[in-house]
């Protein structure tokens, strides 16, 4: 395994120097791919501050393999791109249009930091030809100038700390499979993130201190004669069976009479916050207890703030909430 580091500062470029443990089974980890990932992991885990490009393992004191971390193609907030084939905006005015447009709370600097690192993961891995198609993408969006108005009080207050978060990652993003990972993000768990099999840098995490956000359990009932409208459901009586949960607890799916539905459905007919529910089942009524708000798939937004709050930097957050990513960061200049 790695043990310890050197950085060698030269007069054009920093080199790092990762070594080994003598027991360490390094033949079978020669593939590029994945000493990059082993040199990434390190540098996020030990909070090391690495500018360069370039990294050496070294095994009982000698130079074994040397790798480039970065192949991919930087880039910079002050990049320009064209949004929806009509409004041209440099890179830190998407991701300033994105911060407020998707967050409505205020959280530390850190939790902030990892936050912009995603949200310019999804903007990049669906640039097309330095287009940027705001259908593909998974946030809301809109002009950060429209937030001028919106935030008369704060506004100056909010795009300081916007600007810092976003100039403090300039140029940093995650790779999966040496591919943009889509941003995944929530408010709150239900005490544990979701880990989906397809998408394999989702992991079910620990988060329990989401477990102390005001709105994290919220009970809502409907009529019976109202839930079956919702769900269009035209016999008198039916039975609801519970089909399938993940193993962080929600609901994947049910059965309602003889009708099969995913509980990321049921959800969104029903305005529930979560998938991880409670149903309780009356005469003339049902009640629905949910835990959490948001998929619970990747990075939560609370969660985060706490790990930030404890002393966690964004990419070890990061790092925490993902798995099996890269960091991609600029050289230095």
């Amino acid at each position: 395994m790695l043990n310890s580091y050197k950085i060698v500062r030269t007069m054009d470029e920093e080199i790092l120097y990762l070594y080994l443990d003598i027991n360490y089974e390094f033949a079978r980890e020669l593939s590029e791919d994945s000493l990059k990932q082993k040199a990434t992991n390190y540098l996020i885990t030990h909070d090391i501050k690495f500018k360069g490009n370039k990294v050496i393992f070294v095994i009982n004191g000698v130079e074994a393999k040397a790798i480039n971390l970065n192949k991919y193609k930087i880039y910079l907030n002050k990049d320009l791109f064209v949004v929806d084939n009509k409004e041209k905006m440099t890179l830190k005015e998407i991701l300033l249009s994105l911060l407020f447009s998707n967050l409505s709370i205020d959280l530390e600097i850190e939790a902030l930091k990892a936050i912009t690192v995603l949200y310019r993961s999804e903007v990049i891995s669906n640039l097309k030809d330095e287009n940027l198609n705001l259908l593909n993408i998974s946030l809301a969006f809109h002009n950060y100038n429209y937030y001028k108005l919106t935030y008369k009080e704060t506004y100056k207050e909010k795009v300081s700390i916007y600007n810092r978060a976003i100039d403090e990652t300039d140029g940093e993003y995650l790779l999966y499979n040496n591919k943009p990972i889509k941003c995944y993000t929530h408010l709150v768990s239900n005490g544990y993130t979701e880990e989906n099999p397809n998408i394999p840098y989702t992991v079910r995490k620990e988060s329990l201190w989401d477990l102390t956000y005001p709105n994290y359990m919220q009970v809502k009932s409907y009529k019976t004669i109202d839930f079956k409208k919702k769900l269009n459901i035209d016999r008198d009586d039916f039975n609801l069976k519970i089909t399938s949960i993940s193993n962080s607890n929600r609901i994947k799916e049910l059965e309602i009479g003889d009708r099969k539905i995913e509980a990321s459905l049921l959800a969104v007919y029903l305005d529930l916050p979560s998938t991880d529910i409670t149903i309780i089942v009356k005469k003339d009524y049902l009640t629905f207890v949910t835990r959490g708000i948001g998929s619970g798939l990747g990075l939560s937004i609370i969660g985060a703030d706490n790990l930030a709050e404890l002393g966690f930097n964004y990419r070890q957050i990061l790092n925490y909430y993902f798995k099996e990513v890269s960091l991609v960061v600029k050289e230095a200049q």
